[in-house]
């Protein structure tokens, strides 16, 4: 396994670590209780969420990481985190960065949440909608190789990252057409 391989699956666990933190979000913001619904036992669903944004935000650090080390094509420091004058893919690699600051963003103010208003805290837990969206863009759009800018679409995780897009927009659709009610009102009523 080569280094830009180490820093493509990076990327993709970065990705599925976010998509899976993401829709565990959503069912909390929907009330979802593992106790009354499937599978009917007792899971701590904000621990779960709590420890798949941290990983999600150590890959997603680590994805980057990785590239100061290759010899060709060489990355800098500035290259990584200011990649807007980078020689290969710039507007992607700045859709990437741009993404990681918003995830770090919501990280820090999860993790201030008690120091600060609710209302602030909410507000900036919303970033991870357009997070994730820079992130599946960089992600799908990328190429792996860091070649000629053309990505295989058919590749196995390029198809990881289409499924993974539209599952998280079939989810956060069907989050804003149920969110008045959520899962207690339906539960109680069946």
């Amino acid at each position: 396994m080569t280094l830009l391989d180490l820093c493509s699956y990076l990327g993709l666990g970065a990705v599925g670590a976010i998509a899976v933190n993401l829709l565990l979000g959503m069912l909390m913001s929907l009330r979802y209780s593992p106790v009354r619904l499937w599978p009917h036992r007792r899971i701590d669903v904000f621990s779960l969420h709590r420890w798949t944004a941290y990983l999600a935000v150590i890959l997603t650090l680590a994805h980057p990481a990785v590239l100061l080390f290759l010899k060709t094509p060489h990355f800098g420091i500035t290259d990584i985190l200011w990649p807007l004058h980078s020689y290969l893919q710039p507007k992607l690699n700045t859709t990437g960065a741009a993404a990681l600051y918003l995830i770090l963003i919501v990280l820090i103010s999860s993790l201030i949440r008690n120091s600060i208003p609710r209302a602030v805290w909410r507000n900036l837990h919303w970033l991870v909608y357009p997070s994730a969206v820079l992130l599946l863009i960089h992600s799908i759009l990328t190429d792996p190789n860091l070649k000629d800018g053309h990505p295989d679409l058919l590749d196995g995780g390029k198809v990881f990252l289409e499924i993974t897009t539209v599952v998280l927009i079939a989810a956060t659709a069907w989050r804003m057409r149920i969110h008045q009610e959520g899962f207690r009102r339906r539960s109680a009523s069946k």
